[in-house]
């Protein structure tokens, strides 16, 4: 019997949305500019690691 989880990953879907959240207040649209620089960058890799893990996860499974 081989171990596989079906399903969504829906914690790392929380994470994306909940750092996701925090990269939109964290931008400045009038200047498009993060407010701090520091932590933008550090939501949008964050952000981006956790999509990517998401995707990958989908494509592993078929």
């Amino acid at each position: 019997m081989e171990n596989e989880q079906k399903g969504f990953p829906i914690i790392l879907v929380i994470i994306a949305v909940i750092v996701g959240g925090g990269l939109l207040r964290e931008f400045d649209f009038e200047t498009f500019r993060f407010r701090k620089v520091g932590l933008g960058i550090v939501y949008l890799i964050t952000f981006i690691a956790t999509v990517a893990v998401i995707i990958r996860s989908r494509i592993v499974k078929r």
